[in-house]
Parts: structure tokens; C-alpha cells; sequence
């Protein structure tokens, strides 16, 4: 992970939302780095404590429908972040109970299209979520 560029992009994600830009992939993103505030640790990220981090990356979740979203790779995102730390996101026994929704639902859209390739060329965002993509593929048997 680019420890160094995390907190710039970050800020100026954080910007361009609170500006009123809501584009899906900077949505996107954003959920992302506003989600390492709590998923390593600073010295790991590179980020600055940020107050606003929990109230934007919930913003963004319900923007995007939250565990009603229809959306694959929201669902396989907000998933894995929701599994690795629901204590964070909010009273923890519910977003474990919101981490299966999205898995129900994730695989629901089992056509979703969704590879390590999906990710590719997206900068920190993509990097982490092929990875998580790729560690949660069902074995090959080869």
C-alpha cells in the first residue's frame, strides 16, 4: 500500500464529496479511504484521524442503497469491509448481521461479472479489492 499517497487522495476525495461531486467511482474510493481510517492502523495508511470518515463512508453507503443495493461491486466491497470491521461501522452484532445480507445478496447476483480484473487500473481502491477478490475465489482444484 502507498502509505504516502493515501491522505492526500484521500483529502482530496473528501473534497470533491463534500463539494456535492457524487461520481460512482470516486464514491467508490472514497468509501475506501474514509474505511482505512479504522482498517490498519495509521502507520500502515498514512492517514490523519479524520472525525468525518464514519459519517462520509456511511453517506456513501446509503447512497448506494446500502444492503438493499442491487449494485455487485458494492455489495463485494461494502462486504469485506463489513466483515473485517463491523465493531467499527456501527453497533457491531448489526453490521455482522448487515455483512451476511450483503453476501446473500452478493451472491444472488452470481452473474455480477466480478474478477480481480474488475479492479484493475483503480489505484490503492482496486489493488485492495483484487486482492479480496482473488483470496475469496473458490479453489481451482488444480
Amino acid at each position: 500500500m502507498d502509505t504516502m499517497g493515501l491522505q492526500p487522495h484521500y483529502t482530496k476525495l473528501k473534497e470533491a464529496w463534500l463539494r456535492g461531486e457524487r461520481g460512482r467511482e470516486s464514491s467508490l474510493d472514497l468509501m475506501f479511504h474514509a474505511w482505512m481510517h479504522w482498517a490498519d492502523p495509521p502507520f500502515v495508511t498514512g492517514l490523519e484521524d479524520d472525525p468525518d470518515a464514519l459519517r462520509i463512508w456511511r453517506e456513501i453507503f446509503e447512497r448506494f442503497g446500502g444492503v438493499g443495493s442491487t449494485d455487485p461491486e458494492f455489495l463485494f466491497v461494502a462486504r469485506v469491509m463489513s466483515i473485517i470491521t463491523p465493531w467499527a461501522l456501527g453497533e457491531e452484532a448489526e453490521w455482522r448481521r448487515n455483512a451476511s445480507e450483503l453476501d446473500r445478496k452478493l451472491r444472488m447476483s452470481a452473474s455480477s461479472g466480478l474478477s480481480p480484473r474488475t479492479f484493475e487500473g483503480r489505484g490503492e481502491y482496486g489493488k485492495y479489492f483484487s486482492h479480496q477478490l482473488a483470496a475469496d475465489a473458490p479453489p481451482t482444484g488444480d
